[in-house]
């Protein structure tokens, strides 16, 4: 089994390393079989590791789709210009496509491909209030949220 937790911190091991350079973009694709009511905390969760990753602050969030209809899409715009597009998909099994854009080089993973005999773990949502507050306005205002 794979760990979300360990891709992560693989992702932080290559940040750290400078290899990228100032990362300024990231897309994070998730599939999942979380619930509905569950989602909005997976997305804040995921929403926090992107702002470490990014290192800024984020200033404004804007959220499509529905949990409901199985799938949900934020675009996240951050102080110092980067910028971040995190979905989630209701899938039977759980896999991340990533990719990280840095002022001198990218990352990209593909779960789908490189792990397709292992099961991915993710842990339990555990977010921080006030991402999840955000994202949840986000989702049911249809527009961007400051």
């Amino acid at each position: 089994m794979s760990q979300l937790a360990d891709f992560h911190r693989a992702v932080d091991a290559t940040l750290a390393a400078k290899r990228l350079g100032t990362p300024v973009f990231v897309r994070y694709l998730l599939q999942s079989q979380d619930k509905a009511n569950g989602v909005p905390a997976r997305l804040a969760q995921i929403a926090g590791t992107v702002r470490d990753w990014l290192s800024q602050i984020p200033e404004r969030i804007y959220a499509l789709g529905a949990a409901k209809n199985g799938h949900v899409t934020l675009l996240l715009e951050f102080r110092a210009g980067a910028s971040a597009h995190i979905s989630w998909s209701a899938a039977p099994r759980a896999s991340v496509d990533l990719t990280l854009l840095g002022n001198h080089g990218a990352l990209y993973h593909d779960d789908r491909a490189a792990h397709a005999w292992e099961e991915l773990v993710l842990p339990e949502s555990k977010p921080e209030p006030n991402l999840l507050t955000w994202i949840e306005r986000a989702l049911s205002s249809s527009r961007p949220e400051v």
